[in-house]
């Protein structure tokens, strides 16, 4: 069913040699062979490679700029094959978040958000249409503060924490949303430890379905280990720097 479908898919994985390489975790060859594929699956699957690069593997922003652009072309070319379809929707707007993020740039975030409310009035029950919300409104807090993050955006830290409580109440054994959750409450507050420790606790449990997973649950123990000794400034550090993006 959906719960087991990996993240951002929302469809039935056929075996494909995008799709293999994707959970090994080798998104280069993923995103490569993806586009040779040329299908709407292999598509969505070499936009998500493409973006897990710019987001987590590369520290070099004209690079991220341009994994992130080609990421948006195959999304585009994946909708053109099938149309409104909600994972790609949501992987766009994902991308389309990211960028907005490297050009800090109110347009294209409300954009992405204009994208997660698309797919969520598609399937309100979308784990992680639900947990991107989350991480809109909890990101443009932290970075912009809560003044200018409500005035410029409409953002608002009770939006974050409302968004990600059901999204964790949705999924099943996903190890992204606690961990984006987690690290959502780490830039909101340190007094926010306890619970980020316990949701990182539930990353580090979770069954990886993928490479992204295997991933994800790699930061999940990083930031984990400082909080584990009580240096909640550390595991702060850490998270900012694990978030996407954040290593530009």
């Amino acid at each position: 069913g959906a719960m087991t479908a990996p993240p951002f898919m929302g469809m039935p994985v056929a075996a494909s040699p995008s799709a293999d390489a994707f959970a090994a975790g080798k998104f280069a060859e993923a995103a490569a062979a993806g586009r040779r594929e040329a299908t709407a699956q292999s598509l969505l699957i070499a936009g998500r490679a493409l973006a897990t690069q710019a987001a987590w593997q590369t520290t070099d922003r004209e690079a991220a700029r341009k994994l992130l652009a080609q990421a948006e072309a195959d999304l585009t070319a994946s909708l053109a094959l099938a149309p409104g379809n909600p994972a790609a929707l949501l992987q766009k707007a994902v991308v389309i978040g990211y960028q907005a993020k490297l050009a800090k740039s109110p347009g294209l975030a409300k954009q992405a958000r204009a994208g997660f409310e698309a797919v969520l009035a598609k399937q309100p029950a979308n784990a992680l249409a639900q947990g991107a919300m989350g991480g809109w409104h909890g990101e443009a807090v932290a970075t912009l503060g809560k003044f200018l993050a409500g005035t410029a955006l409409g953002a608002k830290e009770g939006e974050a924490i409302r968004w990600f409580d059901r999204a964790v109440a949705t999924t099943g054994g996903d190890p992204a949303i606690p961990l984006f959750y987690a690290t959502t409450l780490l830039g909101l507050s340190a007094d926010n430890a306890a619970k980020a420790k316990a949701l990182l606790q539930r990353a580090v449990k979770a069954t990886p379905a993928d490479g992204f997973d295997r991933l994800m649950q790699a930061n999940a123990r990083a930031i984990l280990a400082p909080l584990d000794k009580g240096d909640v400034k550390a595991a702060q550090a850490t998270a900012k720097r694990l978030a996407p993006l954040g290593t530009l």
